[in-house]
């Protein structure tokens, strides 16, 4: 008797301070877990210092990002292997260096890769914090890294506010729009790489100074054959 493949996703949104850690990431982290655990994942999320709202009605873990609840977290998603999805959603904030977790603790890519060894069972990083582009590096044989600029852009909210912009335009290519913000979607079930491209088109800021280049980095090819 065989088990069924694990699939699991961590949420992070560092949030950095009570200054900067704005709304719009506990609904990032709300929605997109709603999309998750309806396509069968196990969902854990860390926000800020813990405190999230709206969750209670979700089979889904809520802890800090504080850097100790983050290591924990990435532990459990490091747990996938051969056979099995993990994916990392990251909201904000991104800078030159990594991930601000909640104050002072910065996530690096070279931490991260050495918290979920990308290379041992099929990973997907969707990277929707500023300099998501850094992480790019941790693509391999079996990873895939998303994201929705490049290392030395920012990335910027949708204009009403309410989501990350390209984070609300992929999660509406895979699981269809949040309630609060209605949009047409695919209307079809799409790969992760016709999804990143669905959302790379619809991504509203493409003229500097408010520019983000959304990027995928997929030397093996995966996202054309990966469904979530």
């Amino acid at each position: 008797m065989t088990s069924e493949p694990l699939r699991r996703c961590l949420l992070l949104a560092g949030g950095w301070n009570h200054a900067n850690n704005y709304p719009r990431y506990n609904r990032d982290l709300l929605w997109w877990s709603e999309g998750l655990v309806g396509a069968g994942f196990e969902c854990w999320a860390c926000l800020g210092e813990g405190a999230v709202k709206g969750h209670k009605s979700l089979p889904i873990k809520f802890t800090s990002a504080q850097l100790g609840d983050v290591s924990a977290a990435l532990g459990w998603l490091s747990e996938v292997g051969d056979g099995d999805l993990g994916i990392l959603v990251v909201s904000n904030h991104g800078v030159s260096s990594g991930i601000r977790l909640w104050h002072p603790d910065i996530l690096t890519p070279d931490r991260l890769a050495l918290a979920i060894d990308p290379a041992k069972g099929n990973m997907v990083l969707i990277m929707g914090q500023c300099c998501g582009g850094i992480f790019g590096k941790l693509a391999g044989p079996k990873s895939v890294v998303v994201s929705a600029c490049a290392g030395s852009e920012s990335s910027h909210s949708s204009p009403d506010g309410k989501y990350d912009e390209f984070l609300y335009q992929l999660g509406t290519a895979l699981f269809g729009a949040p309630a609060d913000a209605p949009q047409s979607g695919p209307g079809q079930k799409l790969s992760l790489f016709q999804a990143f491209d669905w959302a790379r088109v619809r991504d509203r800021w493409k003229s500097p100074p408010l520019q983000e280049t959304p990027t995928i980095f997929d030397p093996a090819g995966l996202a054309k054959k990966l469904f979530i």
